[in-house]
């Protein structure tokens, strides 16, 4: 599908280096070790070569951005939380008291977060607050589409920016997200792009009773078939059912491409809104790293379509990220064995 608007902001990109990649194969193969019996971890290893260069590289910097926004689709009472709490929450992020806020300290990891949407603003200031709202809330796309295309594009572009802005040396990316109704824009985003079983896409979020579900899943499937989105482009799709976190988080998977960084993605939304951002260019493959599984069942399908498997599986449906930056030790492992690791001659040229 051809998409307006995207390939003038991004620009020409390149994919993987697959020298690099042969050449951190072929030192992996000489370790003290058998062949590939360090799994995901010789994966990441390869992974982090096709992006940064070999001889693999240390992390500089640990950057975690969370995207928060509102989603009127709440009004349609298929949420169990008050939309409130998009902004409240934001803020016990902000003063480290959510999950992610205790993740990321304890993980020595950068957090930021973005206001790409939040229906009411945060009252107090914070260094690590980046004010980029482009819409106090999306509308409800069961009545209306969410938001104008050029509104999605700007949310685009703005997590595009904050890679950029973030990008000094080898900087390993996670990113999360805060938005009261944002399973059910993710799972309507998910929908239009595969046209699957909306019962195998559409989970309960946040804790949705039965009758809540089944209210979910009609709104869901009457707005996608109303405005035929499955014969939409990916921005296109955002901006009729979708929310600004996703299209920010979008942003942010087509500017690592760009700035050649790594991501690691969360659960389910952050992974919709990648699988979102493979649509629009392919090699954003590359530089993404599938972390966890989510309980979310659409989870699966975003798996499915992209190819790939999760290698955590920690029955996690939070969101912000909390899956993400649990990887980064394994990030860190997977540098460490690859730069220190001895081969059997060089092990026994020691130890003889």
């Amino acid at each position: 599908m051809k998409v307006k608007g995207i390939k003038s902001i991004l620009g020409s990109v390149d994919g993987k280096d697959l020298e690099s990649i042969k050449l951190a194969q072929e030192e992996l193969d000489r370790k003290m070790k058998p062949q590939g019996s360090l799994g995901v971890i010789e994966k990441i290893a390869l992974k982090l070569a096709g992006i940064y260069g070999y001889p693999v590289k240390n992390i500089d910097k640990k950057c975690h951005i969370v995207a928060s926004a509102d989603n009127g689709i709440i009004e349609e009472g298929i949420s169990s939380c008050p939309e409130e709490y998009t902004r409240i929450v934001s803020e016990a992020m902000l003063n480290r008291i959510a999950c992610i806020g205790l993740f990321t300290k304890r993980l020595g990891v950068e957090f930021n977060l973005v206001d790409i949407g939040i229906k009411e603003a945060i009252p107090r200031e914070y260094a690590n607050l980046y004010d980029r709202n482009v819409k106090r809330g999306t509308n409800n796309f069961y009545k209306e589409p969410a938001m104008s295309r050029e509104e999605c594009l700007k949310a685009i572009q703005i997590g595009m920016d904050m890679i950029k802005e973030k990008s000094e040396g080898v900087t390993i990316f996670s990113n999360g997200e805060m938005g009261i109704g944002n399973t059910s824009t993710s799972s309507a985003v998910l929908y239009s792009l595969t046209r699957g079983d909306i019962d195998e896409i559409v989970g309960r979020g946040g804790g949705l009773s039965d009758s809540g579900l089944l209210k979910k899943k009609k709104v869901i499937k009457e707005s996608c078939e109303r405005y035929n989105t499955f014969e939409m482009d990916p921005v296109d799709i955002l901006a009729h059912v979708g929310g600004l976190d996703i299209a920010c988080m979008v942003g942010m998977y087509l500017g690592v491409l760009k700035y050649r960084q790594l991501m690691l993605v969360d659960g389910f939304i952050s992974a919709v809104a990648a699988l979102t951002a493979c649509r629009i260019e392919p090699k954003v493959k590359d530089f993404i790293l599938l972390t966890h599984m989510s309980e979310e069942p659409g989870m699966k399908v975003v798996l499915d379509n992209l190819d790939e498997k999760a290698f955590l599986n920690m029955e996690m449906r939070l969101g912000e990220g909390t899956g993400a930056v649990l990887t980064y030790p394994m990030i860190e492992c997977a540098i460490d064995m690859i730069n220190g690791m001895k081969t059997p001659v060089a092990v026994y040229e020691l130890f003889k």
